[in-house]
Formats: structure tokens, C-alpha cells, sequence
């Protein structure tokens, strides 16, 4: 039931956990990582097999499919690395320290990012995420930013009214969002599904920010929360600095957009 965090150990209400600690043979460390030298700004969102979801309802059932992967990160010859898996029935495998090493799952933006690979169930040849899975995603999500200080925000097409599944050149080039991405808006080489609309609808509902990227809404509206706080020149981008003063105002955990999971946890 462990997720480790800069070394410390948490159990999570309302989750179920594992990870390389909690004694499960196939479930092992990382071999592909690099040591964390910049904080962690973006949560990055992929789906195993990358294609178009339906959404079912309810939870899934256990999968092999989790313990495949993670049998995989760490044995196979490509380079590649993920933080999480969540299972088609919620269950969070963990196999990294975020804050102590970053993974190889998302390009260029890996040294400031981490990576959650969602379980996608194969019914009869058509991809699908479970509603009660992406509960639970979100749940974890709502741990991962308050520990890790990244504030609860997504990048919104507000002309249509939904998720951005194509690139954010802004995105590429300079990398300075604090939120919650998918892996289609850094690169073309993944496709919609990946991660697909249904867990950035599940964040919008959960109350997270939406914030039109393109039009850099996020920017500006965070420098004038940085003027309110008294921050010096504002940025537009919420760091450090800007959760400390969030805290200081009586945000719990820094966080602008407050969770149920707030309650149960002070960093």
C-alpha cells in the first residue's frame, strides 16, 4: 500500500496501492531513470496501447495486463520508463520515486515531468477506460499534486468546449505548464487516445482548472494571483514560490483548486 515521495512512505485513502516495497515479485524499480535535478511540474497521462477509448461504466476487473507492464519497463531493451500504472480496476502500481529520479516516458519533457500509463481493456477489439478507473486516477492525481506541489489545472479548448488532443507548441518548446497533460500534446507521434478525453472530462469534473493554453489564459491569470500574493515580478507561472505564498494564505497543501484528499495529508 506504499507510494513513496522523496523517500517518505504514504498510504492513500481510498486507493489501492503497490509498489517495489510492498513485497510483490514482479513489481520492481525502475532500470531506465535519471536522477532528479528539477522539480516536477507536469503530470503526464498516457494510455498503454495509445488508441481510442470507449468509456464503460462501473470498475473493471484486475488485469494481467498491469503486471505485463510492469514486467516490461524493466526487463525489455528499449529505453523507456513509466511512474504508474493504474489498473482497468483502480489499482495504482507504483515503480519510481518521483522525486528522486525522473523516467523515460514522454520525450524532452521527462526531466521536469512524471508519467501514468493507464491499463486500457481490449472488449471484443474496441479500447476501453472504466469510469471507476478514472476515479481513482483522479483521486491519485489529487495526492501526486499536492505532494509534489503542481498545481490542478489542464489544458482546455474553450472555442469546443473540450480537451486539447493535438500538440500545444507552447507546451514543446519552453515546458513551463504546472498541470496535468497528455502525451498527444507534446508529440505526433502518439494519437488522440493518448491519453483520449475521457480522464481530462473526469479532472474537469473533479473541479480541476481549464485553462486555454494556446491563448495563454493560464499565464495570466496566475499573474494576477501572484500580484494579490505579493509575489515580486510575476511570471504567470505558479512554482515554488507560489505555492509557499498559497500555503501562507491558508490554501491547503499550496493548492489553488482544493480536493477531499487535502484533508488527509499536509506537505
Amino acid at each position: 500500500m506504499t507510494i513513496t515521495i522523496n523517500h517518505r512512505d504514504f498510504t492513500i485513502p481510498q486507493l489501492n496501492t503497490k509498489s517495489w516495497k510492498d513485497g510483490v515479485s514482479w513489481l520492481k524499480y525502475i532500470t531506465d531513470k535519471s536522477p532528479r535535478t528539477k522539480p516536477v511540474r507536469s503530470i503526464i497521462l498516457h494510455t498503454h496501447e495509445g488508441l481510442k477509448s470507449t468509456l464503460i461504466q462501473g470498475i473493471g476487473a484486475p488485469s494481467s495486463t498491469a503486471q505485463a507492464l510492469a514486467r516490461y519497463q524493466v526487463n525489455t531493451d528499449r529505453e523507456v520508463s513509466w511512474d504508474y500504472t493504474i489498473d482497468s480496476d483502480g489499482t495504482v502500481y507504483a515503480q519510481n520515486d518521483p522525486a528522486v529520479d525522473y523516467c523515460w516516458q514522454a520525450g524532452s519533457i521527462n526531466p521536469v515531468s512524471l508519467g501514468i500509463e493507464l491499463v486500457q481493456f481490449n472488449n471484443n477489439g474496441t479500447r476501453s477506460l472504466y469510469s471507476g478507473q478514472l476515479k481513482q486516477a483522479v483521486l491519485f492525481i489529487d495526492f501526486l499534486t499536492a505532494a509534489l506541489g503542481i498545481q490542478r489545472q489542464i489544458p482546455w479548448d474553450k472555442q469546443r468546449d473540450k480537451a486539447v488532443l493535438t500538440q500545444i507548441p507552447r507546451i514543446q518548446s519552453n515546458k513551463s505548464f504546472y498541470g496535468i497533460l497528455g502525451h498527444v500534446q507534446l508529440t505526433k507521434d502518439r494519437g488522440q487516445g493518448d491519453p483520449g478525453e475521457h480522464i481530462f472530462n473526469a479532472l474537469r469534473d473533479a473541479g480541476y482548472e481549464l485553462f486555454d493554453i494556446s491563448m495563454d489564459e493560464d499565464t495570466e491569470t496566475w499573474k494576477r494571483r501572484q500580484s494579490v500574493l505579493n509575489i515580486q515580478s510575476p511570471d504567470g507561472i505558479p512554482g515554488a514560490e507560489t505555492v509557499r505564498k498559497l500555503k501562507d494564505s491558508g490554501m491547503k497543501n499550496g493548492m489553488w483548486v482544493q480536493r477531499p484528499m487535502d484533508q488527509h495529508f499536509s506537505f
